[in-house]
């Protein structure tokens, strides 16, 4: 509807304003609100209070029928009101299009790579990979709903120090010697031991095996959070292939490298970075830079419109230095977009955890996807705007209670199975011919009004990439679910108003998993 609104406003302004709608906060304000009259006031001088009144008579004219009224404010905004009939033809198009309603072509199919994850093949992933396995899977199910062709990929760091520190602690435990200074000392070291076998002998055979074994777990626990890959991209392909020298060699060729001591360097800060960075070391192996670079080199020759990163917090400082370096190589730096995520604490109820009670060492994302199933992980960790530190409580994630969010929202679906089924035994079904001007009250309409509002938070969740926009329109979408079944019986003698209202809630029900399944989760039928 946001956009429809912006189109009616494009129709009589000026082509080369940017025109902006929101919902205000203050309901009396109407259903949506533009500053168009204010932004015009300040290019032509005149008061935005007139410009408004001005404008708001033109939109009258054009959008007669969709609106009950269009207003100006004193304040110079223009206040649009949606008619009746406009929610309840939209009530109708949700039970026709059922999954379809919400898609949209805003993506116009320009291809969209979306790499994340990542993590080093030396450990299980944590709940921090998990957070950012949720935030890039969600994000990639709504851009591909609004029209965007989506890929997903892992860079799996198969080459360089971390693999070889891990070599080293395998072949020492399989001694019985402890592990090196700044080794891996888990106990999957262990096990891995205990996996590679005869192998220990070759350290190819072992950096393979581990590997091998290593991905294996990790794909494993993604695919039990119901994330898959489109493909997994390996960083010694960069080393074999000489990519990395070929990126390295045309920066220097532009005269964008310098040699100190035994090091190559890159002049990032040239670029906008706080200082230059080393390309190759003293021993003249090349860093993690390096291999970064020619990396995202390769995906700008794969020809994707945009590239998407979602990391960690540890990686906040490359982000300047990535951008320096594409930049400096002729890519657009800003067909490069990074999330970056915060950190996630594990709490039960008040008591925060930070040792498994099994290993007594770190807990990982699978000990927490076995205690609270994948529905839960996958909301709590796309609750929160990936910009912000993150409180996870697994009691509350785990409780069958109204408090808990994922069983608030998945109750909400249920209730409605439960009213359809029930309906349909005395014979009673939601159908397109039902008259929808019964529903006439309050309730209702912010019901209707949330439902119209769905698509515009998914064209939103996807231009913001913020699938936590999604989280907090199906708690809120389900709040009024809620209110409006406690005050108001669905079912009832009166046979019209009944089969209008099954119309109302079956379109909620619609709505509710298609947002759950772009988040990835379950719609129960039954609670």
């Amino acid at each position: 509807m946001q956009e429809t609104i912006s189109a009616l406003i494009r129709s009589v302004v000026p082509s080369t304003i940017d025109v902006e709608v929101e919902t205000p906060k203050n309901e009396k304000y109407g259903d949506y609100a533009s500053n168009i009259a204010i932004v015009l006031s300040k290019s032509t001088g005149i008061p935005a209070k007139k410009a408004a009144e001005e404008l708001a008579g033109k939109l009258k004219q054009k959008g007669i029928g969709a609106f009950s009224s269009i207003d100006a404010s004193p304040q110079g905004f223009i206040n649009f009101k949606l008619s009746n009939d406009t929610l309840y033809k939209n009530i109708n198009r949700i039970n026709s299009q059922k999954e379809r309603y919400g898609r949209s072509k805003a993506g116009s199919g320009s291809s969209v790579l979306i790499e994340f994850v990542s993590a080093n093949p030396t450990g299980p992933l944590h709940i921090g990979h998990g957070r950012w396995a949720v935030i890039g899977d969600c994000l990639a199910n709504i851009m591909d709903y609004c029209g965007y062709k989506i890929e997903r990929e892992y860079y799996v760091n198969d080459a360089g120090e971390q693999i070889e520190k891990l070599i080293d602690s395998i072949i020492a435990r399989s001694q019985g010697l402890d592990v090196p200074e700044g080794g891996y000392a888990g106990r999957y070291v262990n096990d891995l031991v205990q996996v590679l076998g005869k192998s220990i002998k070759d350290r190819e055979k072992i950096k393979q095996g581990t590997l091998k074994a290593m991905l294996g777990q990790q794909n494993d626990v993604l695919n039990a959070l119901g994330v898959k890959f489109s493909k997994w991209f390996y960083e010694t392909e960069l080393h074999k292939k000489g990519m990395i020298k070929r990126s390295i060699d045309e920066l220097s060729k532009r005269g964008l490298t310098f040699h100190e001591g035994n090091a190559l360097w890159f002049k990032s800060s040239e670029y906008g970075d706080d200082k230059n960075r080393v390309l190759v070391k003293d021993d003249g192996s090349f860093t993690y830079f390096a291999a970064d670079i020619a990396y995202h080199v390769n995906k700008f020759k794969r020809g994707y419109d945009r590239l998407i990163n979602v990391w960690g917090t540890d990686h906040h400082g490359y982000v300047a230095r990535l951008r320096a370096a594409l930049q400096a190589l002729g890519y657009p730096p800003e067909r490069l977009e990074i999330i970056i995520g915060q950190l996630v604490a594990l709490y039960r109820g008040k008591v925060l955890i930070r040792m498994s009670k099994r290993t007594g060492e770190m807990i990982t994302l699978k000990e927490v996807i076995d205690e609270i199933g994948r529905d839960a992980t996958r909301y709590f960790l796309a609750k929160n705007s990936p910009n912000t530190h993150l409180d996870f409580d697994l009691e509350l994630a785990k409780a069958k209670s109204m408090e808990n969010p994922v069983y608030y929202v998945g109750y909400a679906h249920a209730r409605i199975c439960s009213i359809i089924k029930e309906a349909k035994k005395v014979g009673l079904s939601p159908k397109s011919s039902a008259d929808l001007d019964l529903l006439t009250a309050e309730e209702e309409r912010k019901l209707m009004l949330k439902l119209i509002r769905f698509e515009d938070e998914v064209a939103n969740s996807a231009l913001f990439m913020q699938p936590h926009r999604l989280t907090a329109y199906s708690e809120e979408l389900s709040w009024i679910l809620h209110n409006y079944y406690h005050k108001y019986r669905v079912i009832s003698n009166d046979k019209a108003l009944s089969t209008a209202r099954l119309s109302l809630v079956l379109a909620t029900s619609i709505v509710l998993k298609n947002v759950l399944k772009l988040l990835g989760i379950s719609a129960p039928e039954q609670m």
